[in-house]
């Protein structure tokens, strides 16, 4: 009794991979440890868009070849879209609250011209 399966396509591994290192290197990022944002947060927007494009890239590829991997691909869109999503809504709400904050906080004078 011999079964024949389709190959797995190549792209579908490194798609999830990167998927997964998107949501460890964007929670990395968030361990109040001195200079770990710098490093972590352009790692996860790196790993997001390569989960991205290995997913797309490998969609095409088992559509075209009749081959599996379809889940993993899937996956790691999913998975680097969301969290690209949310790095893109953290760091505008980063920037407005640098751009917005200083002209719209209005703190009791005992605290406005307190020194240290």
């Amino acid at each position: 009794m011999e079964t024949s399966s389709s190959p797995l396509n190549s792209n579908s591994i490194p798609s999830l991979v990167f998927g997964v290192l998107t949501i460890l290197f964007l929670c990395m990022g968030m361990i109040p440890i001195p200079f770990t944002g710098f490093i972590c947060y352009p790692l996860t927007f790196l790993f997001g868009i390569l989960a991205l494009v290995f997913g797309m890239i490998s969609l095409n590829q088992i559509r075209n070849r009749n081959e599996t991997g379809r889940p993993m691909a899937w996956i790691g869109i999913a998975v680097g879209g969301f969290v690209m999503l949310c790095f893109i809504f953290m760091t505008l709400a980063i920037a407005a609250l640098f751009i917005y904050s200083p002209n719209s906080i209005h703190l009791p004078p005992s605290i406005q011209n307190f020194h240290v």
